[in-house]
Order: C-alpha cells, then sequence, then structure tokens
C-alpha cells in the first residue's frame, strides 16, 4: 500500500511537472479592430483577432484591461482607459465588454493586454518586448523576426536575431554617414556621450541593443502596438541619452 501511494506521487509530480512545461501564463497585447460598439454608456463592445497560427490561448471570460495605443505626433495618454472581459469567441474573432473610465473612447488600434497560456518557450528578451505587440523591421522595412517566431525561438535563435539587428544598424549608420555626412551630431549624456552618432552606431555590439531591449520592456508605452525600424528607434534612443534600466 505505501508503494502505491509512492508510486502516485510520483505520476502526479511527473504529470504536474509536464503541465509546467508545456504551457506558461503571459501577458500579451491585441490590437483591437474597427468593431467598437457601445453597449451602455460606459460599457463598449470591442474585438480582437487571434490567428489560429498564434499559439496563445484565451478562455472565456478572459480579464483584460484597455489602453491607448501609441500614434507618432499625437500626444494621447497610453494609460489604463477600461477593463473589461471576453464575452463571445466566434473562431479567430474575441469579443470583450470594456467599462470604461469616465471621458475615455475606445479606438481602432487600441491595445487589449490580458493574461494569456502561452506554450512553454524560451523566455527571453524578444518575447518579453514582442508580447506588447511591437514589430521590427530593417531599415528597408523587411521584417527582422516574426510574432510567430518567439514561439519556438531558442537562446541561440534570439541571439542570431540580435546579431541581425546589430548589423542592421550598423548599416543604416555607414549608410546614414555617407547620405548626410552633416547630421552626424554629437550625442550628449549616456552611454554614447561624446561620440558622433553614426560613428557610434557603426560600432554598436549587443549588449548595448539588450539595454535598449530592457528599457522598452520596462517602459513600453511608446513603442506597443508599433511597427519600428530597430535602427531608427535605437538612434533615437542613443540621441536621447540611452535611458536604461537599473537592475537589482
Amino acid at each position: 500500500m505505501r508503494f502505491i501511494s509512492l508510486l502516485l506521487c510520483i505520476i502526479f509530480s511527473f504529470n504536474l511537472l509536464h503541465a509546467q512545461k508545456d504551457s506558461a501564463d503571459k501577458i500579451f497585447a491585441f490590437k483591437i479592430t474597427g468593431y467598437i460598439k457601445p453597449l451602455t454608456d460606459s460599457t463598449t463592445a470591442v474585438q480582437i483577432l487571434k490567428p489560429a497560427s498564434l499559439p496563445v490561448s484565451i478562455l472565456d471570460k478572459q480579464l483584460a484591461v484597455l489602453n491607448h495605443c501609441y500614434k507618432t505626433g499625437v500626444k494621447l495618454d497610453t494609460a489604463m482607459i477600461g477593463w473589461g472581459r471576453c464575452n463571445l469567441i466566434k473562431g479567430e474573432y474575441y469579443y470583450f465588454g470594456i467599462r470604461l473610465k469616465k471621458l475615455q473612447q475606445a479606438s481602432e488600434g487600441d491595445l487589449l493586454y490580458a493574461k494569456v497560456k502561452v506554450p512553454y518557450v524560451y523566455d527571453g528578451l524578444l518575447l518579453n518586448v514582442m508580447n506588447h505587440a511591437i514589430g521590427f523591421t530593417n531599415v528597408f522595412g523587411g521584417n527582422i523576426v516574426a510574432a510567430n517566431a518567439v514561439f519556438t525561438n531558442t537562446k541561440k535563435d534570439e541571439l542570431n536575431l540580435l546579431d541581425s539587428m546589430v548589423s542592421d544598424i550598423r548599416f543604416t549608420g555607414s549608410e546614414m554617414l555617407k547620405q548626410m555626412p552633416d547630421y552626424n551630431k554629437v550625442i550628449k549624456g549616456g552611454i554614447y556621450d561624446g561620440k558622433k552618432l553614426f560613428d557610434a552606431m557603426q560600432a554598436v555590439k549587443r549588449n548595448e541593443l539588450e539595454l535598449f531591449l530592457k528599457y522598452i520592456t520596462a517602459r513600453p508605452e511608446n513603442y506597443a502596438g508599433n511597427s519600428w525600424k530597430i535602427s531608427e528607434i535605437f538612434a533615437t534612443w542613443m540621441d536621447g541619452a540611452t535611458p536604461t534600466v537599473i537592475e537589482n
């Protein structure tokens, strides 16, 4: 009897461990579509599209919060504007009833944040940046990493992608110096203090890019929900005195 009890404990522990490895909880952002229907004076129905190819699970009655999405050149508060639950699922479309804060309105492209189940994956920098619905392109506008790739990346894959970003930043710095040498300004403050912008871009290292991505994960508001040329936003960060996250 004691042996059977021990065996059952081992089996239970194995199953629990296996379940933990199969999936994990993660906060993900989804851009709402143009389907925005007022239900009451304070509640609005919004819709998100979650393609079947995106391996995350949203459950019925799932809690979520709604934030405005940053738009370049538009003064907009990116803080939470409402909260609610998933009330309806139709194929790849999920409908949430959102109770909006006073004087707030939902707009197409706003970000719905929800805790979802994701497959057990390498929990690296790219996953923790791209879960804010952020995309990265090279200087020509081509995607550097597909959204679904973060669910299959190994640590080695991620390092290769970061190296591709570094190469794109260096290339962009070189081309900008050729085409616009007069804009090769001296950087004031931060880790590049006293260096010229395009020169510093050509000498960027992976660990410097990692500092920038960690900053985005800590302060995603001005990046979330948009696709960015990595060389442009990295150069802006350089010119802005490279704010960084203080790690314990």
